[in-house]
């Protein structure tokens, strides 16, 4: 092997230094110009070169005008004699290299140091953080929505790690999203499924950590399931639990889950979710802003709290405790829920009682005593036996089973089912059946306004537009709104009384579809986020959710206000309160059908209405209940 040369060794010492980055090259800066400065200093001592008119200078001396020349070339003009003026030029131009030398290194560092922050790779010290984990579009609503919860907390932040570009994900997020409050976003680009990305965003100190997996069918849940592992199975993990979030869409991918996760893991299967959803907002118009208003952290919410003044009332009477909450379920010692429990269940000291209200701190038994003691008297109590409904579902996606299934929950026996699908589709829907319901499957196209103009739409009661898989979301939307605007123009032209939900993918294409009608809706991702972001704020809310859109047990329904009181009276909410309970109901708000088309007044819909307030009803108003049925 040939010997390197004296000459190839320095190369290769010199790139190994220069290597090993500013900081390194700086202390040989400063070396060389403590040579360059002795060397003068000495040779100005040895030789007794001094100025003209200058006694002779001492090393500490010519020590010192050295230095002075080095770092400032502005100093070469004093002195004379021409023996001082060479040994200082030649220290000068030497100065002159060293000092640009470090102004470019300086230089060289801080724009280094700005690019690896522009990649986002710096460490994060916060705590008590909401980490989220992965990049998709319902980022942008569950940042929004947590920014808005933690309007009451101190120097709140929001951490975010994705391999999408950092610069890009901050131009988004400031875009879409305006306005955060006192919450301040913080963005890291890197891989979660590596130990050391996780451990720099502080994964050990986030109070909830939310994965949000990429929108490809064959990445989502494994994604999930990938990163709940290397969290979980971390060897630097901290010994507490984790409150961690995410929605699935296939349910094998929940047993994984449960295995993975001990516990640590809340778990949103999205295909029940919309599934649910879809069913419930289709037969009660007007539930999904009874449900979106219920997700918002902006407004009243669903909050849990431990009030001793209720210990030992019955359910009924606590109800009518609060004057600015209404109290619709407890949740018990062991963590069970139970909304709408039976009126006479004691409350026990150890339960929280489970309430709407604008804030944790207004839960307080503030309601006046006496209220709701003099019932009101019905008008009629509707007890008329449902009638068969029809519905057209157009489209079709893998969670058409599960909406027929929850259709069948909800619709009298002898209701029947069109399903118009894509001619690729019609085998995964042959051979379905559900009990109770018709079901007829056909081919068509169904974004053609020709093909609709055949549909009986008159005929029809509700109609449901699914979103189509295998295409990316903006495609599958756009079908969507295509399929829509058709479908709604036919209704509204010929003053057909049905209703419409269609199902967006994206929150944001839900906005340039408004709904214009009463009996028009959108399920969207959106309900989805806002799920996600209210239960990493506190997980207990999720068997809440649950039941919610559980067609077991008790559900919120829209009914006859003349069921509970006497159109054209006045009437506060403590006897309407007392009414419903009387009935085995929560009365959680009511519905001005004289409103229903107006955006501004929420389309009529009060939750969580002040319980003095006085409301006069109409015939045809709503009042918003749990009830059984």
């Amino acid at each position: 092997m040939k010997k390197a040369s004296l000459r190839e060794r320095l190369k290769y010492r010199f790139d190994m230094m220069m290597s090993k980055g500013p900081l390194a090259v700086i202390v040989w800066l400063a070396i060389a110009t403590l040579l360059l400065v002795i060397l003068a200093a000495g040779f100005i001592a040895a030789f007794g070169i001094t100025p003209e008119d200058t006694d002779e200078m001492s090393f500490i001396e010519a020590f010192w005008q050295s230095l002075m020349r080095t770092l400032d070339a502005g100093t070469m003009g004093g002195g004379a004699g021409w023996g001082f003026r060479v040994v200082m030029l030649i220290v000068t131009i030497g100065g002159v290299f060293i000092v640009s030398a470090l102004i470019g290194i300086i230089s060289a560092g801080f724009d280094q140091k700005l690019n690896e922050l522009r990649k986002g790779r710096s460490k994060v010290l916060e705590s008590g953080h909401t980490l989220i984990l992965g990049w998709s579009p319902k980022i942008f609503t569950i940042i929004s929505e947590i920014a808005i919860a933690n309007q009451n907390q101190r120097n709140p932040h929001i951490v975010v790690m994705s391999e999408e570009d950092k610069s890009e994900m901050e131009d988004q997020i400031k875009s879409l999203v305006p306005e955060t409050f006192n919450t301040k976003i913080i963005v890291r680009s890197g891989d979660p499924l590596e130990s050391t990305d996780l451990d720099m965003v502080g994964f050990n100190s986030a109070r909830s950590i939310i994965i949000l997996p990429p929108e490809t069918e064959e990445m989502h849940d494994l994604f999930i399931i990938k990163v709940a592992l290397a969290i979980l199975n971390n060897p630097g993990r901290k010994i507490e639990k984790f409150n961690i979030v995410a929605e699935i869409r296939e349910e094998k991918t929940l047993e994984v889950l449960d295995l993975i996760g001990r516990n640590e893991i809340t778990v949103l299967q999205l295909s029940e979710v919309m599934a649910r959803l879809t069913v419930q907002v289709a037969h009660q118009p007007g539930l999904s802003l009874v449900i979106e208003n219920l997700l918002k952290f902006e407004g009243d919410e669903i909050y849990f709290s431990n009030i001793p003044q209720v210990k030992g009332k019955k359910f009924s009477e606590a109800q009518l405790m609060f004057e600015d909450s209404t109290v619709i379920g407890v949740q018990m010692k062991n963590g069970e829920t139970k909304l709408n429990p039976p009126m006479d269940y004691l409350v026990q000291s150890d339960d929280n009682i489970i309430a709407i209200s604008e804030d944790d701190d207004t839960v307080i038994p503030n309601g006046k005593p006496g209220q709701g003691a003099e019932l009101p008297k019905p008008a009629s109590v509707n007890d008329s036996v449902k009638k068969p409904v029809h519905t057209i579902v157009l489209g079709y996606n893998p969670s058409v089973r599960l909406i027929l299934q929850e259709l069948a929950n909800y619709f009298p026996a002898g209701s029947t089912i069109s399903l118009f699908v894509q001619e690729k589709f019609i085998e995964n829907i042959q051979g379905i059946s559900v009990d109770k319901l018709s079901i007829i499957g056909e081919t068509g196209n169904i974004t053609s306004r020709a093909f609709l103009n055949e549909l009986a739409f008159s005929k029809t009661d509700y109609v449901m537009i699914l979103s189509e898989p295998g295409l990316s979301i903006q495609q599958a939307d756009a079908n969507t709104l295509i399929t829509l605007l058709h479908v709604r123009d036919i209704v509204q032209k010929n003053s057909y009384n049905t209703n419409i939900v269609s199902e967006m993918l994206d929150p944001r294409n839900s906005d340039l579809a408004r709904i214009s009608r009463k009996n028009d809706f959108i399920v969207s991702d959106k309900l989805v986020s806002l799920l996600i972001s209210m239960i990493s704020e506190n997980k207990d809310l999720k068997p809440v959710i649950d039941d919610l859109l559980d067609a077991d047990g008790s559900e919120i329904y829209f009914k006859p206000a003349v069921n509970y009181i006497e159109p054209g009276k006045p009437y506060d909410f403590y006897q309407v309160t007392a009414a419903a309970s009387a009935q085995g109901q929560v009365a959680m708000g009511y519905r001005i059908v004289s409103q229903s088309n107006d955006p501004g007044k929420e389309y009529g819909i009060v939750i969580n209405p002040g319980k003095s307030k006085k409301v006069v009803f109409g015939e045809e108003d709503m009042l918003i209940v749990l009830a059984e049925d």
